[in-house]
């Protein structure tokens, strides 16, 4: 009579080769022992199943929301701010005055716009984001936009609000100036503008490790003087 031999365990994958070994053919009268290791076997197999390993991707959401419900259905997208094409183009329907986009994987750690069609950008200002894997980003559409939610958004936002401050006060001063053109105005003007500069600059030297800040850096370099794009460069990895 043959004898009830346990199967020989692999060396590399032990748990493996006794869980399959369990599922072999054995002689008949070894059928009533077999059958419970079997089943002890899956049952072991089925509490380990959630801790293997796995192929997914941290997924990268952009919540938002509108000023009122008149969007109701339609579409708003996030597109990359490099190459937009049909197949780079992410979308979710606007649902009463909110919105959720899921990010394909493809799309994640790149620059894009939150914008929904021309005709309502009008009303709804486009804003740029940047899509870092595994985050949630807030976004609030509306005459003025804003973002926030993820360490590199913060920085976006922050030289946003710098920017929307210095067009605040340069439109009203130009206002005056028109009425009466003094030295003072234009004083002003020009502080304004070297205040905006500073603000960029500490913005960008603080985050030259980073998307964010090279980002922005490539958009302003032009405000900034030959010894301010030196040290940027040189300090750059």
């Amino acid at each position: 009579m043959e004898r009830c031999e346990p199967a020989k365990q692999s060396r590399r994958f032990p748990r493996i080769a006794s869980f399959l070994a369990m599922t072999v053919h054995v002689p008949r009268h070894c059928a009533k022992q077999t059958s419970s290791l079997k089943g002890i076997g899956i049952l072991l197999f089925l509490l380990f199943l959630p801790f293997l390993p796995s192929c997914t991707h941290p997924t990268t959401i952009i919540e938002g929301t509108l000023p009122n419900q008149n969007y109701h259905n339609e579409w708003v997208y996030w597109t990359p701010y490099k190459d937009p094409s049909a197949k780079t183009v992410d979308s979710a329907r606007i649902n009463d005055d909110k919105f959720r986009i899921k990010l394909s994987v493809h799309n994640q750690n790149k620059m894009g716009f939150v914008r929904v069609k021309p005709v309502l950008r009008l009303a709804l200002q486009e804003i740029i984001v940047y899509s870092e894997a595994g985050g949630t980003i807030q976004v609030k559409l509306d005459s003025v936009s804003n973002a926030s939610g993820t360490p590199l958004n913060d920085v976006l936002q922050e030289w946003k609000n710098s920017r929307q401050e210095y067009d605040r006060e340069t439109a009203a001063l130009r206002r005056k100036n028109r009425d009466n053109k003094t030295e003072e105005i234009n004083k002003a003007i020009e502080n304004a503008f070297l205040t905006y500069r500073e603000n960029v600059y500490r913005i960008v030297h603080n985050n030259k490790n980073n998307e964010a800040g090279k980002f922005i850096f490539s958009l302003q370099q032009s405000l900034f003087t030959p010894e301010q794009v030196q040290d940027f460069n040189e300090s750059v990895p």
